[in-house]
Formats: structure tokens, sequence, C-alpha cells
């Protein structure tokens, strides 16, 4: 496996370091690596034949991201997500969504009800073609669109760690059509209330969705059906 080593614009790595970034960050996400499980640099070197240093740069950079936490005496584990944790990061993105709503609705226009629009029509596209993994990414894409729209570097910085961390709990989901079109069905509500510059109306759609999302995974969770591996 050859890489150049050039700097990559997005995250300051080298190409490289990007590389074995991507290549782990989608093994975790796509539960190769279970919760709970150690990750360690020399069995990471060997399985993407690298050195350890980009390996190293790798983890540290998913640890910053939360995808990946570090222990004291055990090391970088892949973490095991509590009821505690889907309260936070849920209650979190409620607000921040509903934040910029406040700040931002008065200020769409056709294009950004035209964006908002077609990212929907993407992620009923992928749903209705049994596609559930590319309908989540179009799922993150209509919620960072009400984020971006802001204009807030650090309330899209904010948003963006909460949504990594979400993805951990997205990975469980990513075969269960009927919770796929519930939250898309939810999204177009959402959709409708902001092309109508319903703010109330938003809120409110934004609440019940990520009410029903968090408790959604809080049964997953209870009745321990949370980390079952995705179906090969």
């Amino acid at each position: 496996m050859e890489f150049r080593n050039v700097k990559d614009a997005n995250y300051g790595m080298t190409t490289k370091e990007t590389a074995i970034y991507h290549k782990i960050k989608e093994a975790i996400l796509h539960n190769e690596f279970e919760p709970g499980t150690i990750l360690v640099e020399r069995k990471l070197s060997e399985l993407y034949q690298v050195s350890r240093s980009p390996v190293r740069y790798a983890l540290r950079q998913l640890a910053k991201e939360g995808i990946l936490v570090e222990e004291p005496g055990k090391g970088i584990i892949v973490p095991v997500y509590t009821l505690e944790d889907i309260l936070e990061v849920y209650d979190l993105l409620e607000v921040l969504q509903v934040y910029a709503l406040e700040v931002s609705l008065k200020n769409y226009d056709m294009i950004a009800d035209a964006t908002l629009g077609q990212i929907l029509e993407q992620t009923k596209k992928y749903m209705n073609e049994g596609d559930l993994i590319d309908r989540m990414e179009w799922d993150a894409k209509f919620h960072n669109f009400i984020i971006q729209y802001v204009g807030n570097k650090r309330l899209s910085m904010m948003f963006e760690l909460l949504m990594n961390q979400r993805q951990r709990f997205d990975i469980t989901s990513y075969h269960d059509a009927e919770h796929g079109k519930i939250t898309t069905g939810q999204h177009e509500k959402i959709y409708n209330a902001i092309k109508n510059r319903n703010l109330e109306e938003a809120i409110a759609a934004v609440k019940e969705h990520d009410q029903y999302i968090k408790q959604y995974y809080i049964n997953k969770l209870v009745t321990g059906k949370y980390n079952l591996m995705i179906p090969g």
C-alpha cells in the first residue's frame, strides 16, 4: 500500500495520515471494531501495512472528535455508549438546531429552500431504493444544512463533534427500514415548516424528531439490541 507524503488541506495531515484516518473511522462506524475494543497501534499498522506514526495520528484525531476515547491505563478504545451518552448527545443536537432556526430562518430564501429540498429528495430516493446507509448520510446532510446556514464556525464545530458521536448510534439502525421511513417523514415535516417560514412549527418538528430518535436508541439500549453487529 503506497501513499504520497503530501499535506491534506482539510485535516492538516499527510495523505498517508488522511488515508489511515478514514480507514479506521470507517471501520469503527461499521462496527468492525466492537465497542470496548482497545485499538493497538502495532496491530493496526500491521493490518493497514503502514508505519505506526500515521496510525497514532489517526487515533489521536478520532479521539479528539469523540469517536474514540482515551482511558488512562488502557489506551485508546472504541467507546461503549450508555444511556447518559445518548441523552447528552441528542439533547445538545436539539438545542443547537433550535438555536440555528431561531437565528437564521428569517434569512432563508428560494435557493436555501431548493437546496434543502434536494437533500430531502435524495434521502427519499435512497430510502425507496432500500439503500439505508446512503439514506443515513443524506439524513446527516439535512441536519448539517440547518446548522451551516447560520454561518457560525463555532456552532458548526460543536455540531460536527456531536454528529461524529451520533454516527456510533446510527450504525445500529442502518438496516431498520421502518425507522428510516419514520425519520424521513419527520424531515419532510421540518422542511415544510422551514419553507413556510413558520418558526414555531419548525422548532416543534425538530424537537419531535430528536425526541423520537433519542427514545429509539434508549429502547435499543434497554432491550439489549443496541450493540448488535450490522448484518453482512
